[in-house]
């Protein structure tokens, strides 16, 4: 069979199976497959397929059609011009979380020259604290996560990237009750679970292959962001910046919590769809 072959095939079986964006999905699939670019994976319609690369094709495409996430299949995901290494075990990097990074680093940017320390709670598949270490160089970022299968994916990601040496994983609950204050941070930042639970199973099959404690926000969707505003002051530097991704129709809740808890300049800002996205606040000074 040609290449177009193929890919009609892929098409038509992703499509019986109600797969978002069908075609998309068959050339992403197809250019794994080629190791070419989607574009030119599809410009090679008439170019047969070899046996071997088209069994391992289909197998791609079966596997798509089963409603995993194209991520999953593929093994990784883009993130902020990195390609970051994902599994079942962590949740998939969107591209509404590239924009808490670029909200961070924003906000430090102008102190770029200085040694600063940062802390992710919930790294997953370490994507954040990556990203910020590769745009902030004199940075070392503090990362939390109570899975030890998605920390060892996360310091896997930080060595392909370069930047484990200014990443320091730790497995912990900063939640616990106890700890000592430090206020030792010039910026906590954490894109945590945010969906009420109940909304959960009404979410598309793929989501609800993505480790169920990522997405679990609690009854309102904000038990993790409530326990973050409450913890981080015990971290953030007089002067430092807590910044949150949160769902949609949360601001008026997390700015509300913001304030209760002492910080000042508490804003949220719109992602890209023009949704509520990006929750914001400095410590007191």
């Amino acid at each position: 069979m040609i290449v177009a072959d193929w890919l009609k095939k892929a098409v038509d079986h992703l499509n019986a199976r109600k797969v978002p964006e069908a075609e998309a999905n068959a050339e992403f699939l197809l250019a794994h497959v080629l190791k070419t670019g989607r574009v030119e994976a599809r410009a090679q319609g008439a170019r047969a397929l070899p046996e071997k690369q088209g069994m391992n094709y289909w197998n791609l495409v079966m596997e798509r059609g089963r409603r995993i996430p194209l991520a999953y299949v593929l093994g990784s995901q883009p993130f902020c011009g990195l390609d970051i290494e994902v599994t079942p075990q962590a949740l998939v990097p969107r591209p509404e979380t590239e924009e808490l990074v670029e909200d961070c680093v924003r906000r430090l940017m102008p102190r770029a020259a200085e040694d600063l320390h940062l802390l992710e709670i919930g790294t997953g598949t370490g994507c954040v604290a990556i990203a910020l270490a590769s745009r902030l160089p004199n940075a070392v970022v503090y990362a939390t996560e109570i899975s030890q299968t998605a920390l060892k994916l996360a310091e896997k990601n930080a060595m392909r990237h370069h930047v484990a040496r200014r990443i320091r994983f730790i497995q912990e609950d900063l939640f616990k009750a106890g700890a000592a204050p430090k206020r030792w941070a010039d910026l906590v930042v954490s894109n945590p679970p945010y969906i009420p639970t109940a909304e959960i199973r009404k979410l598309e099959p793929e989501v609800l292959r993505e480790p169920f404690l990522a997405l679990d926000g609690g009854k309102d969707g904000l038990d993790a962001v409530r326990a973050i505003v409450a913890s981080a002051p015990r971290f953030l530097k007089p002067g430092g910046f807590l910044v949150m991704e949160i769902g949609s129709d949360q601001a008026a809740a997390v700015l509300k919590l913001l304030l209760q808890s002492g910080f000042a300049e508490a804003s949220v800002k719109k992602d890209l769809q023009g949704l509520d996205r990006i929750a914001a606040a400095k410590m007191v000074e």
